[in-house]
């Protein structure tokens, strides 16, 4: 099937979209390309798609050397894209859950994210995937809650762990009217490009202990601390031996800060 009949075909299934599990099909060709060719496919790549929706992105992936699964919760879509890609041996697709799925063998992933779980999903990810790269599309809003930094309202777990893995890359906008049907906000592509030197075990101690301090966001990292290890004392030593303020409060802290405190608790 050709680029523009394919496109065709993909928005005729607006009055398919689910609106409870975030479905919003993307309509414009130039732009599902344009997604596509930042993860640089190869053949030696094995790619996720994490919501492979009406096949917007899928189209592009499966125009590429590399192998993919292209993964959606959806049962009717998935039986689309099996009948889409049928001829094609690299593209396999696959009805599931991503948050249950196994990342660990993909060198690359792909998605756009449903927004009611962008969290939890670039979660997953970042304590999981083994991936080099990342191509994502979030909701606007929810990009700037990722990449908060050290001293902003929303700086905390996610985008502490996420500064941690790798650096990321703010790509492009893509307004909603390329979407069918159109969502009440546009859309961002940004990728992240892992950092080899990062690795599982630190992530998941970092994301405990991070999740751990900021669930009392206005306590002083010294009560925080407190409660996590259950000593006063204890707490009070590790800060000291550190240098780390004790009045000072969760979101003030850097990266290399709680790196310190995993090194030293680990």
């Amino acid at each position: 099937m050709n680029e523009d009949k394919y496109f065709e075909v993909i928005k005729e299934y607006k009055l398919m979209a689910k609106h409870e599990v975030g479905q919003n099909f993307l309509a414009d060709p130039v732009t599902a390309k344009r997604i596509v060719d930042l993860a640089e496919l190869n053949q030696k790549d094995n790619v996720l798609e994490i919501g492979s929706g009406a096949g917007s992105l899928s189209y592009f992936i499966a125009e590429s050397p590399a192998k993919a699964v292209l993964l959606d919760i959806d049962e009717a879509l998935v039986t689309k894209l099996q009948h889409d890609f049928s001829s094609n041996k690299n593209i396999k697709t696959v009805m599931g859950n991503v948050l249950k799925h196994d990342m660990t063998p993909y060198t690359k992933i792909i998605g756009n994210l449903p927004y009611y779980i962008t969290s939890a999903i670039v979660e997953e990810i970042l304590l999981t995937s083994k991936a080099t790269k990342a191509v994502l599309m979030v909701q606007k809003e929810a990009y700037s809650r990722l990449v908060s930094k050290q001293g902003d309202k929303d700086y905390g777990p996610l985008p502490i762990l996420l500064s941690y893995r790798g650096s990321v890359k703010r790509n492009f906008i893509v307004a909603r009217t390329n979407f069918i049907p159109a969502p009440h906000i546009d859309s961002l592509v940004f990728c992240i490009d892992f950092d080899s030197k990062s690795d599982l075990v630190t992530a998941k101690h970092l994301y405990s202990l991070t999740s751990a301090l900021f669930l009392h966001r206005r306590k002083t990292i010294s009560n925080n601390m407190e409660i996590f290890l259950g000593d006063k004392d204890k707490a009070a030593k590790l800060l000291s031996l550190l240098a780390i303020n004790p009045l000072a409060r969760p979101e003030d802290l850097s990266l290399q800060q709680y790196l310190s405190l995993v090194h030293q608790l680990y």
